[in-house]
């Protein structure tokens, strides 16, 4: 069941992942909480989302270009260090009493380019953390199960420590996850890095590259494109959670509390299911279930006519969806060349990351008009419409082999 955990270099990783992950969540929830205790205001929580999101889409493809030619571990250190920076850089706001709004903002958007850093760097190390490719699914599924854990965890811890000690003990709690992510990170023992040969062509030039070999490349392009299609479409539903909880079945923050851990415990569980796969063929049928039982869960949870129907639609819609996202990036890493794995994981991230926000305006502006659960369902149908008509178009991916060069 946890095969890639007989790789030194992946235990290391994944500790560092639990750890710092666990932090961020910690800090993110209390960053929340403490412009909202300072405002009063949904409008700067949103405004510091945003800030929290803009550079990581705009960074993104030039650091795969990075990715593709640095040091992936020294940059991972490097990410580590500067979060460690920013959340004692908060704790410190905190206990001076030094807190702003425009402070606070600013830190958001230096959070926003340390992720913009860091997310697409971790994608691309992880194919270099195990010796036989064929184990690189179940890494991939358990690196996803640590990040569910953590955002369970997480949220848990940052409302424990809130009631006991305030923001400043979560901003110190997430420095000290750092702190344990360095000394993970600092262990791992990866070949030296080389340089590519032959003169550097501008960064412009490489990313042209990545985009050209992405695009010509059937398998990476069409996966990319149910990648955007997914976070366009079905992955807005945790927007719609708050208008669930109230004006569907008549809740307050505890009812939002169970419809936000159910998904999440599916997911941990979705994971975990996947990682004990002992055969790891039929990565195509997979990738086409999960797309029909995600937005079907979806559907069952607009028209759900109360909670305890709910929780299971969001149980079954958390593991499909833990399922089709990392399934499509066990394809993704199988099926491209290692020169060019950091630029297409950007790509990876930005179809993620991209399309989601612009799915959550766009439900947004609809719900308003239409209803929470019209919208929701509509979403869901266009879902499984496009990966219908995707997997029609789809070639088969590629066969695992013992190497992870590319």
């Amino acid at each position: 069941m946890f095969r890639a955990l007989k790789h030194t270099n992946f235990r290391r990783f994944l500790g560092a992942q639990a750890c710092a992950m666990t932090g961020h969540w910690v800090q993110q929830v209390a960053l929340g909480w403490l412009i909202y205790r300072l405002t009063d205001s949904a409008f700067y929580l949103a405004l510091a989302g945003t800030f929290s999101l803009l550079p990581s889409l705009l960074l993104t493809p030039f650091v795969g270009v990075l990715a593709d030619k640095a040091d992936r571990r020294r940059m991972l250190l490097a990410t580590q260090a500067a979060a460690l920076v920013h959340s004692l850089l908060l704790a410190t706001l905190v206990l001076t009493g030094a807190t702003s709004i425009p402070l606070l903002l600013g830190l958001a958007l230096f959070q926003g380019v340390i992720q913009g850093f860091d997310w697409t760097n971790r994608q691309s190390l992880l194919a270099q953390l195990v010796d036989d490719r064929a184990d690189l699914p179940n890494a991939i599924a358990l690196n996803s199960t640590s990040f569910n854990l953590a955002r369970i965890l997480g949220p848990s811890l940052a409302g424990a420590l809130l009631v006991v000690s305030g923001e400043a003990a979560c901003f110190l709690a997430a420095a000290i996850g750092e702190v344990a992510a360095l000394h993970f990170t600092r262990r791992l023992r990866l070949p030296p890095h080389q340089a590519p040969a032959g003169p550097r062509a501008p960064l412009a030039e490489e990313l042209r590259e990545g985009l050209r070999y992405a695009w010509h490349e059937p398998a990476i392009r069409q996966t990319l494109a149910l990648v955007a299609l997914s976070s366009a479409t079905v992955m807005p539903y945790a927007a719609l959670l708050p208008l669930f909880a109230t004006r569907v079945f008549g809740g307050g923050p505890e009812v939002l509390g169970l419809l936000n851990a159910a998904p999440a415990v599916g997911a941990v569980l979705g994971g975990l299911l996947l990682a004990s796969r002992r055969e790891q063929s039929g990565l195509d049928r997979r990738i086409f279930i999960a797309g029909l039982v995600t937005p079907a869960a979806a559907i069952a949870l607009a028209f759900a006519p109360t909670l305890p129907f709910a929780l299971p639609a969001l149980l079954l819609l958390g593991g499909a969806q833990i399922s089709w996202i990392a399934s499509m990036n066990t394809r993704l890493q199988t099926a491209v060349r290692d020169s060019m794995r950091g630029r297409v994981m950007s790509f990876f991230n930005m179809a993620f990351m991209g399309a989601l926000p612009l799915g959550q305006l766009v439900f947004g502006l609809a719900t308003d008009r239409f209803g929470v659960a019209r919208v929701l369902a509509t979403g869901a149908v266009v879902a499984l419409v496009g990966n219908f008509w995707l997997h029609r178009r789809a070639r088969p991916a590629p066969a695992l082999t013992p190497s992870v060069a590319g």
